[in-house]
């Protein structure tokens, strides 16, 4: 049944029905607390819906069960850098990098983190997704890249 209210809940989010997605998602959380994928859900409704510290709390119990679950660490770790804590969020990422090499969004993240810090390093991830079957990652990527570089990043 939770797995339901969760399917249903995102099904929801994507339509853009935020209460409807939030009242699936609390319930699904509900029949199954600790479920990381629904605190996730759960977290990207509360952001929507403009509530943005209980969305980070969430975040961060979903990154605590699960340091190397993408979505939530990645979510996260935007969270740290909007408030300017770089090296905490490239620490969250970092999990996932080691686990999931590919995986394009952690990647691109992980970039971000280090740009101000570790450039070279930055450049390597943002090298790895610019790789992405996502166009938008692609472009933020290779906009980085750029901007490691010194060029202009238009």
């Amino acid at each position: 049944m939770g797995k339901d209210l969760y399917r249903d809940g995102m099904v929801r989010l994507e339509a853009g029905d935020t209460q409807e997605a939030r009242r699936l998602l609390e319930a699904a959380l509900h029949e199954s607390p600790g479920d990381v994928k629904v605190m996730h859900g759960l977290s990207r409704v509360l952001d929507e819906a403009g509530e943005r510290a209980r969305a980070v709390e969430l975040l961060e119990l979903a990154h605590a069960k699960s340091p190397s679950e993408p979505g939530p660490a990645c979510d996260l770790a935007l969270a740290l850098l909007e408030r300017g804590e770089d090296a905490r969020a490239a620490r969250v990422v970092e999990p996932v990098v080691a686990a999931h090499p590919e995986h394009s969004g952690a990647n691109l993240v992980l970039a971000l983190s280090l740009a101000k810090t570790e450039p070279k390093r930055a450049r390597v991830h943002a090298r790895n997704a610019g790789r992405s079957s996502n166009p938008d990652e692609r472009e933020q990527a290779a906009a980085l890249e750029r901007v490691l570089s010194g060029q202009s990043p238009v």
